[in-house]
């Protein structure tokens, strides 16, 4: 039995909607709509480990392995520190109350991590699991702080695996248009209110785009693959395999609309925070990939329509 935490977010609305579809996957648990106050210190944690143990009647009652896929967070380069400390308190709290409810009762941990975060400016191109992590962000430290968090908790208990997914840039439908991350989203949010889009990184900037619904059908692939033996304890990148310029990828958008966007390159104290080239080679599990892959320009196409959906029905908030 399987709960996403972090479900309404980009990769957990996408990963929800892969688990459903895979009838080799785990059920889904899908918590009453009650929600998770994130921002408060005290009830936060409090909420995650009263869906803990309703988690664990849960799978007591059907007698089924667990996992936990951790999506949650909604810290970017740039969020304080103070913010992404609580997130960390938030997943150490949940570790705690796994390990409390479940004891050695066999489950998986596979936690959503950022690939750019974690190696920042790391030389080592093309990246793989074994270049070193050089995180230049608050951020990318917290990201890593989370990563051996998990590690930690999957070794010292018995029966219990972990995933820890480096994630490249996620794009596609459906992410939040209220943080400052996610070009595609936000060249189409520029596109349809006729305003010139501000970008805060060199255009020689390299990132991996994946769309979401490749990396969460991946994901799921890859809790296959980790299996429900115990002690299993994989780090593995999640990309496209394909690293794009900022300025390629305004060609793209460009020629897809068939217009030409107007942007205004900027500089902010973030700045110094990006990496500049981000391209992934994964050697772990290498053959670990989602059957008929959208890829970047299919998924272009997808977030722009969506984004055309909710510019007509008036839902697409307005530009800062």
């Amino acid at each position: 039995m399987a709960w996403v935490v972090g479900g309404g977010g980009l990769l957990g609305r996408h990963l929800l909607a892969a688990l459903s579809a895979d009838a080799a996957a785990p059920i889904v648990w899908r918590p009453g709509p009650t929600g998770i106050p994130w921002q408060d210190p005290t009830l936060g944690p409090a909420a995650l480990e009263n869906l803990v143990e309703a988690f664990g009647q849960e799978v007591r009652a059907r007698g089924v392995p667990w996992t936990v896929f951790w999506c949650a967070g909604a810290g970017v380069v740039g969020t304080c520190s103070q913010d992404l400390e609580l997130e960390c308190v938030h997943l150490a709290r949940t570790l705690a109350a796994l390990e409390r409810v479940f004891g050695s009762t066999r489950g998986a941990v596979v936690l959503a991590s950022s690939a750019g975060g974690v190696y920042g400016n790391s030389p080592d191109l093309p990246l793989t699991e074994s270049s070193p992590c050089l995180p230049v962000s608050e951020y990318g430290r917290s990201k890593l702080r989370q990563e051996a968090m998990v590690q930690a908790f999957a070794a010292s208990t018995q029966g219990v695996s972990c995933l820890v997914a480096r994630i490249s840039n996620l794009f596609g439908p459906g992410q939040r248009m209220d943080k400052p991350q996610g070009l595609i989203t936000q060249l189409s949010r520029s596109f349809y209110h006729r305003k010139p889009l501000r970008i805060y990184v060199p255009l020689d900037s390299q990132r991996d785009y994946l769309f979401a619904q490749d990396c969460a059908r991946g994901l799921v692939l890859g809790l296959g693959r980790l299996g429900l033996r115990g002690r299993e304890n994989v780090v593995k990148i999640f990309h496209s395999g394909r690293a794009t310029s900022i300025s390629g990828l305004l060609g793209i958008f460009n020629r897809m609309t068939r217009g030409h966007l107007r942007v205004i390159c900027a500089s902010a104290p973030t700045t110094l925070l990006q990496p500049r080239r981000l391209h992934f080679r994964s050697t772990v599990w290498p053959d670990l990939a989602p059957e008929r892959p959208v890829g970047l320009l299919q998924g272009m196409q997808c977030t722009h329509l969506r984004m055309q959906e909710l510019y007509c029905q008036g839902a697409m908030p307005p530009m800062p």
